[in-house]
């Protein structure tokens, strides 16, 4: 019998818990990808259990460092030029710019959860992203990336 994954999934429900604390002033509180990661492993769990919820129909109020983080990596992909052959570098600046939404994210309460939601697809074409970035994963990332505004203001 293999314990993995209910340990993955017992550490991300600890992970989660301590990450979205409803307390408003608790500001700056550390956040690690490890919840992200640990999610992602979380096989008993349909694709309706981590879909991202609307606020009530709106998009929910996200810190500016968050949104800048999102807007940062569609940049990154949407400059990217095949042409380089620089696929490794784009992948250590996403992955650069997704640890420091995590990092900087003072966000509490439902809207972070939802954050977390919507990050955990990010997270997974991250790892799936090869040295030399196919056009059909970058349109992926980027389609993606731009949804961002229909959940998050």
């Amino acid at each position: 019998m293999k314990t993995t994954p209910i340990i993955h999934v017992f550490v991300a429900a600890m992970l989660f818990t301590a990450c979205g604390s409803s307390d408003a002033t608790h500001e700056g509180h550390d956040h690690d990808t490890t919840a992200v990661e640990s999610a992602e492993h979380d096989d008993h769990a349909g694709a309706e259990a981590s879909a991202v919820q609307m606020d009530n129909g709106q998009p929910w109020a996200a810190n500016i460092e968050t949104t800048d983080g999102v807007k940062a990596m569609l940049d990154l992909v949407e400059g990217y030029d095949p042409a380089s052959g620089e696929g490794a570098m784009l992948k250590e600046e996403l992955e650069a710019e997704f640890k420091q939404i995590f990092a900087k994210c003072t966000m509490t309460g439902e809207s972070h959860e939802q954050l977390h939601n919507y990050l955990i697809p990010i997270h997974k074409m991250l790892d799936k992203l090869s040295p030399e970035p196919t056009p059909a994963e970058l349109s992926q990332m980027r389609d993606y990336l731009k949804t961002y505004g229909n959940y998050f203001h």
